[in-house]
């Protein structure tokens, strides 16, 4: 599929790679992401990964969406199917306590699966982060296999805790604050992936990998006790 320029405003311009959630075009839009960041065009104040584009936004008295897409087409016809941006591997703790995982159970029953392996397939698989979506530094990472593609609930519920972890439609979450939602709770993350008092608030960028690590509940409290207190730190490595 042909690349296509999009208007987005007149600050935006939304270059779009394809349809659907694929992880090579992810990868493209983030080596695209660089390269524009790399480049240092003109005008360019922030840019946006989707799941299938990238969003360009620009100072409109520093350039335009005609210069911008003169200056993004030599850097789309530079990449290949190599091209990918520089990411990062985070290891982080998940619980599994029954308090933290309300609709575990229902996601096993889905999968036609224990509650065990489910489990398992969670903490097993790299978590791709393709974008982050509607609350702050909130990751929508993919890919679970086919079984765990399960349809989000028919009625949202209207709180869900600060790092609890969500699956719907193949894909997971990580709530970074308290939030309705209609995804299926299956478990909790004590580190927090927001956090305003860090030097970078956002602790996951598009185009990163999270691994879960299992703790029981002793292990989560003394983790939730060690980031309250400033002790925590979390150090992730280049993929």
């Amino acid at each position: 599929m042909p690349v296509s320029y999009l208007p987005c405003g007149d600050c935006g311009l939304t270059v779009e790679f394809g349809l659907g959630i694929d992880r090579a075009l992810s990868q493209k839009i983030m080596a695209l992401r660089a390269a524009v960041e790399d480049a240092g065009l003109a005008g360019v104040v922030e840019t946006v990964p989707t799941y299938r584009s990238l969003l360009i936004h620009y100072d409109p008295l520093e350039t335009s969406q005609a210069d911008l897409i003169t200056a993004v087409d030599p850097l789309i016809a530079k990449l290949d199917e190599t091209s990918e941006a520089a990411a990062t591997r985070w290891d982080l703790p998940i619980c599994f306590d029954e308090a933290f995982s309300p609709d575990l159970a229902n996601v096993a029953d889905f999968a036609k699966m224990a509650r065990e392996e489910v489990m398992d397939v969670l903490t097993s698989v790299e978590h791709f982060i393709y974008m982050l979506g509607f609350a702050p530094g909130l990751p929508y990472m993919g890919d679970l296999p086919e079984a765990l593609a399960i349809p989000r609930k028919k009625t949202p519920i209207k709180h869900v805790p600060k790092g609890s972890v969500l699956v719907a439609t193949g894909l997971t979450l990580i709530y970074p604050a308290v939030n309705p939602t209609g995804w299926h709770i299956v478990g909790r993350c004590p580190v927090p992936i927001f956090d305003p008092q860090r030097e970078n608030p956002v602790l996951l960028t598009a185009g990163d990998r999270v691994c879960f690590q299992k703790v029981e509940r002793a292990e989560y409290d003394e983790i939730e006790a060690s980031v309250a207190a400033g002790r925590y730190e979390i150090t992730g490595r280049a993929v």
